[in-house]
């Protein structure tokens, strides 16, 4: 370093430093800082799970939803039960070790399920708690089963030993263990009844224990508790019924980018869709399908034949594991029906109300209806829809990071000047606008008054963009407003689409996207430390 320099910069900081602070020098000083860069795309408009590319790079929507699904428990569902047996013997007798005081004793249990007659379940959750109390004064073995209920072609069964009384206290036991993946015969002991269940318990004195009196008194009590179960899959007949759903509403999150304005699409194709893969014959009514957007208010009710027609939806096959659904179709178009209102609607919801009657044909599968709860008879709806749209204020939002540094020193903020440097590739005209976030995401401050207009690219004469239209906003703000921004650590962006300069339905292809950059010119005091 330059010698005479160096002198000047050590004797500028020993006299800067001496000196009170109301004295420390000051100079005013302008930055031109980056503030958000940010490229949109159509991804920010719909979510890109949705969109598919044509062969001509043109952009659809395809999607597939469901709008309703039956439940297993809607069908039936199994209550927790409890079985609570009592024994003694009828007189005073002495057991030696090894001797049986039970033998096999068995209980059937039977569900009340209102109209289903199940033959049998396999358990995707289910639990049983087996509970012993025993009044003899000696060790008791205990033998419990479930003859019924089979893994992997073995019966459930626990080995147990009880504790001894001791006095007027009995020795007991308690666990509860896990029933899933067990099939269950719910045709009882002699294989002829319906959701009946059976157990078996035996007792004996252990035969590591002495000899014992056991009294009338005496008792053993067995409680066994079924809970929390719940099929995989369930064989039987599941009785005629009919069940009324809704009114009731499914989300749908398509548009839920899109803020504010309208559209008109130039076509939609839409399926509506009954699957049944339920060994059940089925009976159904769409009694109201409707397009709701919560943010408008706006409802429409679909306008078509099916609404309240009987549908009938044969019963599904099964081979092993392997189960083959049955179908039922309804295309939607513009022609029998008023599914592009209801698409420009620009839904959030769908709202419906059905009637499903079960066997209405009676018992025709012998007692051989199925189901598996991972295969349900369900309402879906298939759309596409090409993205060929008039947009009237179509407005997207979107939360962007600022980019402002800071720097040391204490900064007095001035005015300053924010430009917008915008490349427009869509073939829309768009607004813009940007709001200041607080720390909880809430709006504090807009930076502009009014919105400013980024002009549409450049179309040929097939209304598709040969080059980005660039466009310069330049915006004065105030002090406040300026301190307001630097301490700003998000903003939610604001951009509102129209074609109101094309009459025709526009396009919107792959490559479509819009470059902002924001640039701070900042005026500030700096003051030395």
């Amino acid at each position: 370093m330059n010698r005479s320099i160096f002198l000047f910069f050590c004797c500028s900081v020993v006299f800067f430093s001496c000196r009170k602070d109301a004295e420390r020098p000051s100079w005013d000083t302008e930055v031109l800082a980056p503030i958000i860069n940010a490229s949109l795309n159509l991804n920010h408009l719909l979510p890109g799970s949705v969109l598919q590319s044509n062969a001509d790079s043109s952009m659809k929507i395809v999607y597939e939803g469901d709008i309703y699904k039956i439940s297993m428990d809607t069908l039936f569902s199994i209550q927790d039960t409890s079985i609570v047996k009592a024994f003694n013997i009828p007189f005073p007798y002495t057991f030696g070790p090894g001797d049986d005081v039970i033998v096999n004793n068995t209980s059937e249990t039977t569900y009340n399920l209102g109209g289903p007659q199940l033959k049998s379940v396999i358990i995707k959750q289910g639990f049983v708690n087996f509970k012993v109390s025993s009044l003899i004064e000696e060790k008791t073995d205990f033998i419990y089963k479930i003859p019924c209920a089979t893994l992997g072609g073995m019966p459930f069964q626990v080995n147990v030993t009880v504790p001894a009384a001791v006095g007027n206290t009995p020795g007991e036991y308690s666990h509860t263990y896990d029933l899933s993946g067990y099939t269950i015969s719910l045709t009882g002991i002699a294989n002829n009844k319906i959701n009946t269940i059976y157990t078996s318990f035996s007792a004996g004195i252990n035969d590591q224990g002495d000899s014992v009196l056991v009294n009338p008194s005496d008792m053993l009590t067995m409680t066994n508790t079924f809970s929390e179960m719940f099929p995989y899959y369930a064989k039987g007949y599941f009785g005629t019924s009919t069940l009324d759903i809704g009114p009731a509403f499914t989300d749908f999150t398509m548009f839920n980018r899109i803020v504010d304005g309208t559209i008109q699409l130039e076509n939609v194709d839409f399926d509506l869709k009954l699957e049944n893969p339920i060994g059940m014959d089925a009976r159904v009514y769409i009694n109201n399908l409707a397009s709701i957007n919560t943010r408008t208010g706006n409802s429409i009710n679909l306008a078509n034949s099916i609404i309240g027609s009987a549908i009938n939806i044969n019963r599904a096959s099964e081979s092993g594991t392997t189960v083959y659904p049955t179908y039922a179709n309804f295309p939607l178009t513009t022609s029998n029906s008023n599914i592009k209102p209801m698409m420009e609607n620009l839904p959030n919801k769908f709202g419906y109300s059905l009637q499903i009657i079960t066997n209405p044909l009676g018992n025709v599968s012998g007692s051989n209806d199925f189901i598996y709860s991972d295969k349900l008879l369900k309402a879906t709806m298939n759309m596409e829809i090409p993205l060929s749209m008039i947009a009237t204020n179509l407005t997207l939002e979107d939360t962007l990071d600022l980019n402002i540094k800071t720097n040391e020193g204490t900064q007095n903020i001035h005015s300053g000047t924010l430009t917008l440097y915008a490349k427009n590739g869509f073939p829309f005209d768009a607004s813009i606008q940007l709001y200041m976030l607080d720390e909880s995401n809430n709006i504090s401050d807009s930076l502009y008054t009014s919105p400013n207009t980024i002009s549409q690219a450049l179309l040929n004469s097939n209304l598709r963009v040969t080059a980005k239209k660039p466009t310069k906003l330049v915006t004065p703000v105030s002090e406040g407003k300026m301190k307001l921004l630097y301490n700003t650590k998000k903003v939610k962006l604001k951009v509102k689409f129209n074609t109101a300069s094309q009459s025709q339905y526009i396009k919107i292809y792959s490559d479509y996207s819009i470059d902002i950059q924001l640039i701070g010119d900042i005026n500030y005091t700096i003051q030395l430390q």
